[in-house]
């Protein structure tokens, strides 16, 4: 195939397309199947004083230089649709101004954001927009400097991709809606009624879901938005989703839902174990993975995925033979009397008690459920201090799942030391992940933003929180409960936060640019220091459903 150079926009002589032009030589002398494409009418000003004066001089250069067989050039104005096939047949993109001045490119913005590497001369947004990372910077009027520069990239495809990637990657906020986002943000400086607070739900779509999973079970990883086959299936992933559709068909009643839910409630019964506890990881030939299952501790998986069973045993909208499936083998780990120790499971575990108790009022699943609650009483009490109202010596994941399977006990049992802890450790959860908080990290942001414990270190009691890498589990599980929390206590100011916290999806966050995708209705998986990760796997867009449904119920 063709090596593909190419430049558009505005033909005039500014542009400095001969310094390519005499570049190329060099070029194609050691790629001879490289092209380069030049594609744009001349700019209309230029065009009425000097005619195609400058299009003609590049004409030549072309013929005294041998080139013919290698330079085309397209004299038409290209609309965005052509131009993106333009760029996605390009391999290296050329930036050529003349002007070191240069503020703004629109060319070099859309090559970058498709996804190209870029060889640029060193203009004021080359210089600011062109790292190491993405392409290379070179002096103005020096064919040298490109001819060196385009081999380097020709000759190494690996560098070229990477780059590429790395453009894509990095050129996220420059798209229209994170744009639209960043104005609306500085209007509602000056005009409040424009908060970014009362915005439209958007519209529930289950494409993606639909599009990771197979007929076995969701894939746990995407490539962007691909699945990632090799990355197989997990108990957690396939409970997350049985739960969501459960959830998504109870509202809207699409056989869509109904037919993953048949999916993923099949996964559970093969990764049912004969102990009452579940296997979580299955390799992508779908068989389970004994090494990892063995290292890893399997409690929370265990406990989401009976949640998910209890969830589906109660909802009356599902058809018959399904609650009667799940409930079955809900009652088998039941009936082997499991336990969990650690509090994310005892959480998960309230919560598909609190389920079977909203429907059937039995002494022994009541006795347990009181049991679990006691046992976040019992960690809250070994862990608080003073100034730290919690359940652990740190904030980690989906910490807001504890204090609302302690309102969900409060809720069946009516015991008010559950209703006493759960309200005052979310109020401390709630002041350590709503802003105003104190840090760099958060300078210029609004008050009431929702900033998830990051990842890369959490937030260990006496320390210091981390703010990277967020992760949209985190913000569901505080969306969910804040939601929770306001159906029980009827307190207003939590729905007003739940709304908070869901806004952070849509662009207030502290990269301030929309995880949400709502052209494949998927979820990017997390939020870095400065840039978003975009792959769209199951757990993130799983826990935005979960976020967005949350406001159905």
């Amino acid at each position: 195939g063709k090596l593909i150079l190419s430049t558009f926009g505005f033909l005039s002589p500014g542009k400095g397309i001969e310094y390519v032009i005499e570049a190329l030589p060099k070029v194609v002398e050691k790629f001879p199947n490289v092209r380069f494409l030049i594609a744009g009418v001349t700019h209309p000003v230029v065009l009425e004083q000097e005619g195609e004066t400058y299009r003609n001089f590049l004409t030549k250069k072309v013929h005294q230089l041998g080139l013919s067989n290698y330079v085309s050039f397209y004299n038409t104005y290209f609309d965005v649709n052509k131009l993106l096939q333009f760029l996605e047949a390009t391999d290296v993109y050329l930036s050529t101004s003349l002007n070191p001045n240069q503020a703004v490119s629109g060319t070099l913005s859309y090559a970058l954001g498709s996804g190209r590497p870029v060889i640029s001369t060193a203009f004021a947004q080359a210089k600011q927009d062109i790292t190491n990372e993405v392409g290379i910077l070179i002096d103005f009027k020096n064919p040298q400097a490109f001819t060196d520069a385009i081999i380097k990239l020709i000759s190494d495809n690996e560098l070229c991709l990477q780059m590429g990637k790395n453009a894509y990657f990095r050129t996220r906020h420059m798209t229209w809606e994170n744009v639209a986002h960043s104005y609306m943000k500085y209007f509602s400086q000056f005009a409040p009624e424009l908060t970014l607070g009362q915005r439209k739900l958007p519209p529930i779509k289950l494409e993606h879901l639909v599009k990771l999973t197979d007929n076995f079970g969701v894939i746990q990883f995407a490539k962007l938005i691909e699945p990632d086959f090799s990355s197989g299936y997990t108990l957690d992933d396939n409970a997350r989703a049985l739960i969501a559709v459960v959830l998504h068909y109870k509202k809207f009643k699409t056989l869509s839902a109904l037919k993953l839910a048949s999916i993923y409630l099949n996964f559970l019964y093969h990764v049912a174990r004969s102990d009452g506890y579940f296997d979580n990881y299955v390799n992508s030939n779908r068989v389970i993975d004994k090494q990892r299952n063995v290292q890893k501790n399997l409690e929370d998986s265990s406990a989401r995925a009976l949640y998910a069973l209890a969830l589906v045993s109660i909802t009356k909208q599902i058809p018959k033979r399904f609650r009667k499936q799940a409930h079955s083998l809900f009652e088998k780990s039941f009936q082997k009397n499991i336990t969990f120790s650690s509090p994310r499971a005892i959480a998960f575990y309230i919560k598909a008690l609190h389920c079977l108790l909203s429907k059937w009022k039995e002494p022994k699943t009541l006795a347990v459920l009181r049991s679990c609650c006691e046992q976040l009483i019992i960690l809250y009490e070994k862990s608080r201090s003073l100034d730290w109202e919690w359940f652990e010596h740190y904030l980690t994941y989906s910490n807001a799942i504890l204090p609302e399977a302690l309102i969900l006990g409060y809720k069946i049992t009516g015991e008010r030391r559950y209703l006493e802890v759960s309200e005052k450790t979310f109020d401390f959860l709630i002041k350590h992940t709503f802003t105003p908080l104190d840090s760099k990290h958060l300078t210029g942001f609004k008050d009431n933003m929702y900033v998830p414990i990051g990842q890369s270190g959490w937030f260990p009691k006496g320390e210091t929180r981390q703010y990277f890498d967020q992760q949209p589990e985190d913000t569901t599980a505080t969306v969910e409960a804040l939601n929770v929390m306001f159906q029980v206590t009827n307190k207003k100011h939590y729905k007003e936060l739940a709304n908070i916290a869901f806004n952070w999806f849509l662009g207030d966050n502290i990269l301030g640019q929309v995880i949400y995708d709502h052209t494949t209705g998927g979820c990017y998986d997390g939020i870095g220091e400065k840039f978003i990760n975009l792959n769209q796997g199951a757990e993130s867009t799983i826990s935005y459903l979960f976020a967005r449904l949350s406001f159905e119920e």
